[in-house]
Order: C-alpha cells, then sequence, then structure tokens
C-alpha cells in the first residue's frame, strides 16, 4: 500500500469518527424530546406551586393526565386571593372538599377560549356542573369572575387556561343554592309559598339547564326580618305581592359582580334596580329602599345562573 493510499485511509478513518462523535453529542432531549402534558406542566412551572399542593392533597394528580382536556389553573396568586396562600392553608381544606373543588376546574374537552365567541358562553365542567366563559371585546375573558391571566396553553394532551381566583364548584341549581343555604331560610320559604301560583318563576329556579339562565340577588334571613318578614308572615302573604318582590330581585341572564358598573338594571318583573360603585364593590338599590343593599357574598355559580347574597330586601 502506498503512503498516499494509506493517508487517505487515514483521513477517511478520522471523518467517521469526528461525524460519529458529533452526532453522540446532540442534546438528549433533541432526540427524544416528548410533548409536554398538562400534569408536566402544573409541575414544572413556577407559578403552580400551591396547585401543585393542592392536587396532591386531594389525589387528582393523575387526572390532569388523562386525554383531550381543559384545565383551568390556578395562579399561586389565585390561591392567595382565595384565601389559600401557603401549602398549610390548602393543606387544612378537607381533602375530598378539595378534590370536587379541583375537578370542577377540568373540562374533558379541550376548550379554546381564542375560538370563542364575544359574549357569555356556558360550558359543562367536572361533575355535570357548569361554568359561565365570558369573553369581552376587549381581549378580557372571565371564567365564573375569574380573569384569565394566560390563554390556550397548549400542551400535549389539551390547554392551560390560568385564572388569578379559586373557582367554586357550582350548585345544580339555583333553587338547591337556596335551599340548602342556611342563611336564606325566609328566602326559601317565600319560594316555596309562590312555586303553584308561579310555576313557571319557580321552574326557572329550579332549572338545571343552562341555556336560560337568572342572576338572583338572595336576601339574608337577617334582611327579611329586618324588612319587617317573619315565617308566619311569608306564609299568610299574598302570593302576588311575592311574586312581585321576588321577580324584583331577579334579572335575565348571568351577571358576576365584575360586570356590575353604575347604572341601571331591568328586573324580572320589569322594574329597576341602581348599581353604584364605589372602588370597585358594587351595591345595588331598590327603588323605596333609602340605602344600598352590600352584595355579602358574591358569584355563587349554579347551574342555571349565579346568586349574590345581599343584606338587604330590595323594596320596588
Amino acid at each position: 500500500m502506498t503512503n498516499a493510499l494509506r493517508s487517505l485511509l487515514t483521513c477517511l478513518a478520522l471523518s467517521v469518527c469526528l461525524f460519529t462523535l458529533l452526532s453522540g453529542c446532540q442534546p438528549q432531549d433533541e432526540r427524544v424530546a416528548t410533548p409536554k402534558t398538562i400534569a408536566d406542566q402544573v409541575l414544572e412551572d413556577s407559578q403552580f406551586s400551591l396547585l401543585r399542593v393542592a392536587a396532591a392533597h386531594a389525589g387528582v394528580s393523575d387526572a390532569f393526565k388523562a386525554g383531550n382536556l381543559t384545565l383551568f389553573a390556578p395562579s399561586d396568586a389565585a390561591f392567595q386571593n382565595a384565601g389559600l396562600g401557603s401549602p398549610a392553608a390548602i393543606l387544612a381544606v378537607p381533602r375530598e372538599q378539595l378534590r370536587t373543588t379541583l375537578l370542577y376546574h377540568v373540562l374533558s374537552a379541550p376548550v379554546s377560549l381564542s375560538a370563542l365567541p364575544d359574549g357569555p358562553t356556558a360550558v359543562q365542567t367536572g361533575g355535570n356542573k357548569v361554568v359561565f366563559v365570558q369573553k369581552n371585546s376587549n381581549g378580557t375573558t372571565y371564567i365564573n369572575g375569574a380573569r384569565v391571566t394566560q390563554t390556550d396553553v397548549s400542551t400535549a394532551n389539551g390547554l392551560i387556561q390560568v385564572i388569578d381566583n379559586v373557582l367554586s364548584p357550582s350548585s345544580s341549581s339555583l333553587l338547591e343554592a337556596i335551599q340548602t343555604n342556611p342563611n336564606l331560610t325566609l328566602l326559601a320559604a317565600a319560594v316555596k309559598r309562590i312555586s303553584t301560583t308561579n310555576p313557571e318563576l319557580y321552574a326557572a329556579l329550579g332549572s338545571t339547564a343552562s341555556s336560560n339562565t337568572l342572576t338572583l340577588f338572595a336576601p339574608t334571613d337577617d334582611a327579611f326580618r329586618a324588612a319587617g318578614y317573619t315565617t308566619a308572615s311569608i306564609a299568610s302573604s299574598s302570593s302576588q305581592a311575592l311574586i312581585a318582590l321576588l321577580s324584583y330581585h331577579a334579572l335575565q341572564g348571568t351577571t358576576l359582580t365584575y360586570q356590575l358598573q353604575t347604572g341601571v338594571l331591568t328586573t324580572l318583573s320589569g322594574g329597576r334596580l341602581t348599581v353604584f360603585t364605589t372602588s370597585g364593590r358594587p351595591t345595588i338599590k331598590g327603588n323605596r329602599n333609602t340605602t344600598s343593599a352590600n352584595i355579602k357574598t358574591a358569584d355563587m355559580i349554579a347551574n342555571n345562573g349565579v346568586l349574590h347574597i345581599i343584606d338587604q330586601v330590595l323594596l320596588p
């Protein structure tokens, strides 16, 4: 073999070795990279440190690995807004209660918020419950009053919508929400009283359909007593007077507190309520009320609308 041929073969061998070495130096992630799932994103994203604690405590981490999901993912700020700003606070919540709450944030289909039309949309979530998505023309989107801070984060098994508050699971109906609240017994008595004389309103409150929703301002028992009502007086009141009163506390459609701006609302009875906002907090005044009612508990979602608990009976 000549020296020239030997040199050529040596160069070829070195080239092959160099190519092999360079190929072997490619980052491992580039060769075996797989898309992140929702579970991976929750595990790795620093804004979900409290969601990780909650998911582990509730035993729902595996639920984030299923296929074709949407997760309304509360950020750490969302847990703080909900009064659950530390792992200790989250671990103090009963496991089953937390499980129900977190599964309410999971939809068994990928729902792209950017593809939804402007306006309200009812979307079914875990446990045959409903969330109300409100997409506004100014680019903001709300889910049950929680603002979406990051939209349509794509993962291998669906989409993440990051929200700034923890969602509370909906009741099956407004009627059930009233009947199961220990502070609304007089309102429940008034609703029962009109069940035969105005079955349409009673049925609307008891419906579990999300196609025809209501907003109800619900006075507490203390509010009814302050207005002169008792269980006995409600039982003996004219049903027509109670129908007029209850209809005056209801609006057609779903109106969450962030949508309540200074102005006038038209009730189911055709009457007018006046909204005042101070430092972003709305109050509601009836025609004959001398002061405005405060919203004590806001945005209680039911499958057929939303309930706002107030501290006065609104007087037409």
